[in-house]
């Protein structure tokens, strides 16, 4: 764990000053949420939490959302 707290540091020292540097917020917006997603899969990952399945979430948005129906198998 402690592994994963420095390599995701590394990279944040690393990156966030010269988005902050060339005031690029929108990017910084970006990357800090992408970054946050993945910084919460990899520590649920490394405590041996399950992580869900993304096609849950899809097929409720296709079949209970937008009411498409497709054949099941």
């Amino acid at each position: 764990m402690i592994f994963l707290l420095l390599i995701y540091a590394l990279i944040i020292i690393i990156i966030v000053p010269g988005l902050i540097k060339r005031n690029e917020w929108r990017e910084l917006a970006v990357f800090s949420i992408l970054y946050i997603i993945a910084f919460v899969l990899g520590l649920m990952y490394v405590l041996d939490i399950p992580i869900p399945s993304p096609m849950h979430g899809l097929q409720r948005l296709i079949v209970d959302v937008l009411g498409i129906k497709y054949p099941m198998q």
